[in-house]
């Protein structure tokens, strides 16, 4: 052997992905500037693969009662191996309630193992982004605009790639009164996770629903105009710039009964509609920002002995499976609970995992520290 020194530059590629999958993503954003070959290497989508696979992607269930002091953290690994078996260790389950005694505490979105969450007190809302592996939990200061009716606030959170930036999205909804007639006009305000203040990112005259979802570095959130059409609108991560795009076919005023919401089917954004009584839809978008690109992909046909616990509710899809099997949440807003459905050999099977309120998403684990983040007090708990 040489008794030369090796660079870190002159290592194999798979030891230096090994090293990068290690370090915090913010820490990342310097290891590019170092050289070419680190800056190559860190946008190889091998090495978004691996950020993205820090572990197993499963779910993270949120599960609360507003009435109780009950707000539990569940999560629920799947192993695809031909069919499609889950498992739910009891012993892992979080109970918020010990370390954060506030009613209700509710999920936004899980990113890279960073999990955000709500919580609204009389008008004030707050928001706390946790590790559930590594303990830390931050505080974010109050944003601007109360939560007064008929105001109202939803949230999305996400990862801007090409900066290596955590973003909290906070969309303030002001009711405005003219004449005989309302609209909202809405704030995108923006809180870069390291940053330690909020600010605004303008405005846009829809109302939105809550729940946004993420893709391709964007926050989608289906949204009504004035006039009361329905589309879907993004906010950009990294230009901070809003965008809309007509939703799924088949939507009228009239017809519109809140059973509608977005979802990521794969890589393409969808939309689960459960507006019919005999079944519901999904309708996936093959070419993103297209609207003639949308298909009807799956129609689930509600039969008389399972009615009565999927018909008329919200339906909200959360996971396609490896082997085709698709994962949706179920919410009546009194016993929730999540189901499998093969399309396939169309069977649906409810999930026994939990009951009461639930709010879920895709989660991965991960041991990246909240205390990269330069400006932020991290507290363990």
């Amino acid at each position: 052997m040489s008794g030369e020194a090796t660079s870190l530059v002159d290592l194999p590629s798979p030891i230096l992905l090994d090293i990068f999958s290690r370090l915090p993503p913010t820490t990342l954003l310097y290891v590019k500037s170092v050289c070419k070959t680190f800056q190559e290497l860190t946008l190889e989508s091998e090495f978004s693969n691996l950020l993205h696979s820090t572990s197993h992607a499963g779910i993270i269930i949120n599960q609360f009662v507003d009435t109780t002091e009950d707000n539990t953290l569940k999560f629920l690994k799947f192993e695809d191996q031909g069919t499609c078996s889950y498992c739910h260790d009891p012993n892992v389950d979080l109970d918020l309630q010990l370390y954060f005694p506030v009613s209700p505490f509710e999920l936004v979105r899980s990113v890279h193992g960073f999990v955000c969450f709500n919580y609204f007190l009389d008008y004030v809302d707050t928001i706390y982004i946790l590790n559930p592996r590594t303990r830390e939990y931050i505080l974010l200061p109050e944003a601007e605009g109360s939560r007064e009716w008929s105001n109202d606030v939803t949230y999305g959170f996400g990862f801007n790639p090409v900066t290596f930036e955590y973003k909290v999205v906070r969309i303030y909804q002001e009711e405005i009164f003219d004449d005989d007639t309302s609209y909202y006009k809405s704030e995108g305000q923006v809180y870069t996770i390291g940053k330690g203040y909020w600010r605004s990112a303008g405005h846009v005259m829809f109302s939105f629903m809550p729940y946004g979802v993420n893709l391709y570095a964007k926050i989608h959130w289906l949204v009504y105009d004035a006039n009361g059409n329905e589309l879907i609108c993004s906010f950009n991560l990294e230009s901070e710039l809003f965008e809309s795009f007509p939703t799924a076919p088949g939507y009228t005023e009239e017809r519109y009964q809140n059973l509608q919401s977005l979802g990521v089917f794969g890589r393409s954004l969808c939309v689960c509609d459960n507006y019919a009584d005999t079944h519901f839809e999904v309708w996936v978008m093959k070419d993103y920002g297209f609207s003639s690109s949308w298909v009807k992909e799956i129609v689930i046909n509600i039969s008389p002995e399972c009615n009565n616990w999927l018909g008329n509710e919200m339906i909200y899809l959360l996971k396609v499976l490896e082997d085709g099997e698709v994962l949706f949440l179920w919410r009546d807003w009194r016993d929730d609970f999540l189901f499998l459905h093969h399309p396939v050999k169309n069977i649906s099977e409810k999930l026994d995992v939990c009951g009461g309120n639930i709010l879920a998403c895709i989660h991965v684990s991960s041991s990246f520290s909240l205390k990269s983040f330069e400006a932020e007090v991290v507290n363990i708990f």
